[in-house]
């Protein structure tokens, strides 16, 4: 018998909405210290499908997510984005990240639905104590930005995504040089 769901389906105007894309998987990559694999544990928080609420703009009639004691609502744009999710952290191992300033990461892509701006994967790596797994990856947000909102990457550091999985399995910090 099947588990559980990690995100149960939700009814959306009539029609019920799975999250399949969103199950947990394990992404393998090998890097320059473990050229025989690092197994990474992959799970997405649902602000990847949802927005906080906001009384000004959201009535009644939209679906509530629960973030914990926070109320959240659905958000359609980040759901329909969200179906890429699966294939960018597939491509994560080749990439290039930006440390914030809140000391999570931030890969930046192109929406997948044409639309205009960008999508922001934002997540944490942590080194992992469960067996069949070296490390957690948690994707903590996903979503295009406002028009406008702008993003101070100029101001991160950027880094190869197996750079910050070799330092996570040694238990070291990324050391960054302050941008001027």
């Amino acid at each position: 018998m099947a588990g559980s769901p990690y995100f149960p389906p939700l009814e959306i105007a009539g029609e019920i909405l799975a999250f399949d894309h969103l199950e947990p998987f394990v992404l393998e990559m090998v890097t320059q210290s473990r050229p025989n694999g690092v197994k990474i544990d992959v799970r997405f928080s649902n602000h990847c499908f949802s927005e906080a609420f906001d009384a000004a703009r959201h009535g009644d009639d939209r679906v509530q997510v629960w973030d914990g004691p926070r109320q959240r609502v659905f958000c359609p744009i980040r759901y329909g984005l969200s179906l890429a999710l699966p294939h960018i952290m597939d491509g994560l191992p080749t990439a290039h990240i930006y440390q914030t300033p809140e000391a999570n990461f931030l890969r930046i892509g192109a929406r997948s639905d044409g639309g205009a701006g960008d999508y922001r994967v934002f997540f944490r790596v942590r080194r992992n104590a469960e067996a069949g797994v070296d490390l957690r990856l948690f994707v903590e947000s996903a979503y295009s930005p406002e028009p406008g909102q702008a993003l101070a990457i100029a101001h991160m550091s950027k880094v190869r995504f197996s750079v910050l999985i070799d330092k996570t399995l040694k238990g070291e910090k990324l050391k960054f040089h302050g941008k001027r």
